[in-house]
C-alpha cells in the first residue's frame, strides 16, 4: 500500500508553514527606514504568501500526473488481462448455446480439473508434476522462448541454457517419442549457438565403468551409461557444438540436495529472466516428467547451487582426464569423441 505521506509531502509542508512566517519575521526584524521601505516590506510578505501556494499547486499537479499514471497502469493491465481472457470467452459461449447436457457436463468437469491446478501452482508456487506430454510441450516452450530471445537480440543476445542431468538407470530407457524429440531440439538449439552450460550428476554405477583398471565396455543394457556415452556424442562430436557448449561434471554423492532434484532444465534470458523446469523425475510409466518453479527466489537458490560447480574444476574434459582410465579415453576417441 502507497503511504499518505512520502518524503516530499512533509518538505512540501514544512516549506508551506516556514515561508510566511519567515517572511514576516524578516520585516518586523529589521527597523523601518534603515535598510527596507514599507514597499519592500510587502514585496517580501507578499514572496512569503506565494512561495506555498506555488508549492501546493506543484504538489498537486505531481499528486494529479501520479494518479493519472495509475489509472493508465490500471487499464493497461486489464486491457492485458482482457486479451488473455478473449480466447477463452468463445469456446465458453459454445458449450452455452451447444444445448447438449453432454457437451456442458464435460466442459464443467474439465474446467473444474484446470481450475483445481491452477489453484494448487498458485498456493504452490510451482505447477506439481506435470503430465509426461504437458512436461515436454513446457520444454519446447522454454525452447521457443529462448529462440525468440535470439531473434529480438541478434547483437546483444547474451541469453543460455543451464541445466542439470542425471543418469539414473530409469531415465534413460527410452529411445523414441517425446525424448527423442526433445534431445533433437537441444541440439537444435546448441547448433542455432545458444550457449549451453550442463552439470551432468554421475552415479556410481557409471562412475565405476569409466574409471574401472582395464576399461570393460558394459551391455547394451545399461541405460544410464548409454546415455552418458550419447550426451558425449552429441556436444563432443562435433567442434561447432563444443564451441558453444560446456559441460561439468560431479558424483552424485557429492551434494545430497542436486541428487535430490535430479535434473533441470532451465533457461535465462537476455533480461536477465530465469525460467525453469525443475526436479525430474519417472512416473510409473517410466516417462520423465518435472514441475514449473514461479518463486523466484527459489529459482535463485537453484541457480546459485548451479554456478558451485560450474567452475573450471568440474569441466568435464579435466574431470574425465583426471580420473578416468585410459582404456576409457581410448575407448572415447574410437567413437569419435573428442574432449
Amino acid at each position: 500500500m502507497r503511504k499518505k505521506w512520502t518524503f516530499w509531502d512533509i518538505v512540501v509542508l514544512v516549506l508551506e508553514i516556514l515561508s510566511p512566517l519567515a517572511a514576516i519575521i524578516i520585516t518586523c526584524l529589521i527597523p523601518a527606514g534603515k535598510a527596507l521601505d514599507s514597499d519592500m516590506r510587502l514585496s517580501i510578505i507578499g514572496a512569503g504568501i506565494s512561495i506555498p501556494v506555488v508549492l501546493l499547486q506543484i504538489s498537486i499537479t505531481q499528486g494529479q500526473n501520479k494518479s493519472e499514471g495509475d489509472v493508465q497502469k490500471i487499464d493497461n493491465n486489464v486491457n492485458e488481462l482482457s486479451e488473455k481472457m478473449n480466447h477463452i470467452s468463445p469456446v465458453l459461449e459454445q458449450v452455452f448455446l451447444a444445448g447438449n447436457d453432454r457437451i456442458q457436463r464435460f466442459a464443467y468437469r474439465r474446467f473444474g480439473e484446470a481450475c483445481k491446478i491452477i489453484q494448487s501452482a498458485v498456493n504452490n508456487n510451482n505447477s506439481g508434476n506435470l503430465r509426461p506430454n504437458e512436461y515436454y510441450e513446457e520444454l519446447m516452450f522454454l525452447a521457443e522462448l529462448i529462440l525468440k530471445d535470439k531473434l529480438e537480440n541478434k547483437k546483444g543476445f547474451s541469453g543460455e541454457i543451464w541445466a542439470m542431468t542425471g543418469f539414473a538407470e530409469e531415465e534413460w530407457i527410452a529411445d523414441d517419442g517425446y525424448e527423442r524429440l526433445w534431445t533433437d531440439k537441444l541440439k537444435d538449439l546448441v547448433d542455432a549457438g545458444i550457449k549451453t552450460r550442463r552439470l551432468c550428476l554421475i552415479p556410481d554405477s557409471v562412475y565405476n565403468i569409466i574409471t574401472h583398471q582395464p576399461f570393460v565396455e558394459p551391455s547394451t543394457d545399461v541405460h544410464s551409461f548409454r546415455g552418458f556415452i550419447e550426451l558425449l556424442e552429441s556436444y563432443y562430436g562435433t567442434e561447432a557444438r563444443k564451441k558453444v557448449s560446456e559441460h561439468y561434471i560431479i558424483r552424485e554423492r557429492d551434494n545430497p540436495r542436486l541428487e535430490d532434484i535430479k535434473g533441470f532444465f532451465a533457461i535465462k534470458l537476455t533480461n536477465g529472466d530465469l525460467h525453469i523446469l525443475y526436479g525430474e523425475t519417472v512416473d510409473a510409466n517410466c516417462a520423465l516428467t518435472a514441475k514449473v518453479l514461479f518463486d523466484s527466489n527459489e529459482i535463485q537458490e537453484v541457480r546459485r547451487l548451479f554456478e558451485l560447480y560450474t567452475r573450471p574444476n568440474y569441466k568435464m574434459e579435466k574431470k574425465l582426464i583426471d580420473m578416468a582410465s585410459s582404456g576409457f579415453i581410448q575407448y572415447l576417441e574410437s567413437r569419435g569423441i573428442s574432449l
